[in-house]
């Protein structure tokens, strides 16, 4: 009983941590707008945009690539080349995408996990190990951009020696507690506990996967689709004729999402805005510049998240009540009815 107040307790707790982010950035949001909102400027962007339609074609291509590539990576990872198709692998990254940029909340991760297990018959546990693994390296493939991304732009961004000290000492209490704790569940009642078991087994699949040629076809398949989902920003920067260069954009964009992890508004409203006018800010770009940059490519995502997942919806014949079920929507209905 101790053990089960506990972990709502700090499930509480990482919620509220995310909500209080999100909210934090999109009070900085509001502020951004109220500063550098300019209704004229922002119309005349988004007319030369629209009468940028080769550039419009190259953002939707490159877009669409990534996830392309991330598909053929999810599909590899899952050693299932030869037993599903690849649109089973396409169409639920799409209605994820969707799912995102619908709800204030990321459930499009548990949209993309029922998805997969229709399509490919797959069992629950492999599909959500899968997903979480993709998004596992999502997050590196991220990280490592704004790493070497920074390095090759010669940007430094100076971090207090106390913050250091305590995200060192945070990262060590972390690893203690979760040793601790992994090792007083090995065991209950002098049996085997399940979850350890399950947890060792899907360990060893990623470590034996990763380690191995595929590992690394699987590794270059999603950095680089980072590299090119950089086309929207680079698109929307060439257009308004702003001196930001390919690495740059990718560099920008990789922040950005990176920062999508305080996601309380559909699609990440007010935190994207957020995170890329920063980011263009660091490169040197003018506030009302990358606030309008910002606005411009977000809009876009979002044409192309209802566009793409629509259609995804409607080829994967797809209905509404299983999507609400796969995201948990039907249950809360259901117990809102009671």
């Amino acid at each position: 009983m101790i053990e089960t107040c506990g972990q709502m307790a700090g499930v509480r707790m990482k919620k509220a941590g995310i909500a209080g982010g999100g909210l934090l950035m999109a009070a900085v949001f509001v502020w951004l707008s109220m500063r550098w909102f300019r209704g004229r400027e922002i119309g005349a962007a988004f007319g030369e945009l629209v009468h940028s339609p080769w550039w419009i074609l190259m953002m939707t291509v490159f877009y669409g690539l990534s996830f392309w590539m991330k598909a053929v990576a999810w599909r590899r990872y899952v050693a299932r080349e030869k037993e599903d198709r690849l649109s089973g692998y396409v169409y639920p990254l799409f209605v994820s995408l969707l799912v995102n940029h619908v709800l204030p909340i990321k459930l499009g991760d548990l949209a993309r996990t029922g998805m997969l297990v229709r399509m490919t018959r797959m069992g629950w546990e492999d599909a959500l190990h899968s997903v979480a693994i993709m998004r596992l390296l999502d997050m590196v493939s991220l990280l490592l951009i704004g790493s070497i991304g920074a390095t090759l732009l010669g940007l430094s961004v100076s971090v207090s020696p106390w913050i250091q000290v305590a995200l060192g000492l945070g990262a060590a209490g972390g690893l203690l507690a979760v040793s601790m704790y992994i090792r007083r569940m090995k065991t209950e009642g002098g049996k085997a506990n399940p979850l350890i078991a399950v947890i060792q087994r899907h360990g060893e699949r990623l470590s034996t996967t990763i380690g191995s040629r595929r590992g690394v076809g699987i590794a270059v398949l999603t950095l680089g689709s980072w590299v090119l989902e950089g086309a929207v920003v680079f698109g929307v920067v060439h257009v308004l004729h702003l001196d930001v260069n390919w690495l740059q954009a990718v560099w920008a964009n990789s922040m950005t999402i990176a920062g999508q992890l305080f996601h309380i508004t559909p699609g990440g409203i007010g935190t994207y805005e957020m995170t890329l006018t920063a980011s263009l800010g660091v490169l040197g770009v003018a506030g009302v510049d990358g606030y309008t940059v910002a606005l411009l490519s977000h809009g876009y995502k979002f044409v192309f998240a209802y566009a793409f997942g629509a259609v995804s919806l409607v080829l994967a014949a797809v209905t509404l009540a299983e999507l609400k079920e796969w995201v948990g929507l039907r249950k809360i209905g259901r117990k809102n009815t009671e």
